[in-house]
């Protein structure tokens, strides 16, 4: 498995730190370098073009652990098991002028992604309520790779209106954003996120290296001492990865949000706990769990 820094570094640009799993009080959060935008004439070319205008540089912690377990999703999804097929749709690679992220449609135009993907290259802190018309996310971004035939598919491509709240601290790392056109599906948030207990199983869809969306199979979620925002977990990513929703799936089969894929290091990947981000915002005031119910007839569930 692959376990690595999710930031996409440019050169001379590359110091990230972390502490091994059995010194892990608090997990760190890592910084990401974001993605640039094309401006063609149709989603899946305007998708490709700003992919191709990224320098997508890898870390140099970059790890392999084992076995690459990656698969590549086919346009049709056949290759993904069948209760997750009607959500690829929800999933959206993330551009935001010099990097790529992975972000994921939650319901009424609401996208979470990761905080180090929004806030400035290395800056830490909480950022609400800012306006972000450069960012644009096109949604289900998947098929053969963009020298491939047939070209991927992209069933929408949104426009960022508001950053509602974007948090990358030592404690959490994490952001909600708004999109003017949202996709037709949306994945559940989970309302009970940090219930997920230790050995859960757990799976991930991103856009690694920026390639079209890749999905890491299964794993499970390793609870961390001392540390109630954030997890470990070893299902595989890569850059571009960073914001990538964590799922676990319920006893009814659907999948639920439970955490936020944030970085990786040394052995293990990390996460933000879903519930560590649901008490953030609403100790600010905003109720995401609110927010997004009843979006597309879904509502939010526990596991």
């Amino acid at each position: 498995m692959f376990d690595i820094s999710e930031r996409m570094t440019l050169p001379g640009n590359g110091d990230e730190k972390g502490i091994k799993m059995k010194k892990l009080s608090a997990l760190i959060s890592l910084s990401i370098a974001l993605s640039a935008c094309g401006k063609n004439s149709s989603p899946s070319v305007e998708a490709i073009s700003a992919v191709k205008q990224d320098s997508v540089y890898t870390s140099q912690q970059t790890k392999i652990m084992g076995e690459n377990n990656l698969i590549k999703v086919k346009k049709d999804g056949s290759n993904v098991d069948a209760g997750l097929r009607k959500y690829l749709d929800a999933f959206g690679i993330v551009s935001l002028g010099q990097g790529v992220c992975t972000g994921t449609h939650i319901g009424n135009g609401y996208v979470i992604t990761a905080g180090h993907c929004i806030l400035p290259e290395g800056q830490e802190g909480v950022l609400a309520n800012k306006e972000c018309s450069k960012i644009k996310v096109y949604w289900g971004y998947r098929g053969s790779p963009e020298t491939g035939s047939p070209k991927p598919v992209v069933t929408l491509a949104s426009q960022c209106t508001t950053v509602v709240y974007a948090e990358k601290t030592n404690v959490r790392d994490f952001a909600i954003f708004k999109v003017d056109q949202a996709p037709s599906v949306a994945l559940p948030i989970s309302k009970s996120g940090m219930s997920a207990a230790n050995g859960t199983k757990l799976t991930i869809f991103g856009y690694p290296q920026g390639r079209p969306l890749e999905w890491s199979q299964y794993c499970k979620l390793n609870a961390v001492s001392n540390s109630q925002t954030q997890f470990t977990h070893l299902c595989d990513t890569e850059p571009g990865n960073s914001g990538s929703t964590i799922l676990a799936i319920n006893s009814s089969g659907v999948p639920m949000v439970v955490g936020i894929h944030d970085a990786g290091y040394d052995e293990y990947n990390i996460g933000t706990y879903l519930s560590s981000a649901l008490a953030a915002m609403k100790a600010k005031g905003f109720n995401l769990v609110s927010a997004t119910q009843n979006s597309l007839g879904m509502q939010t569930a526990g596991l």
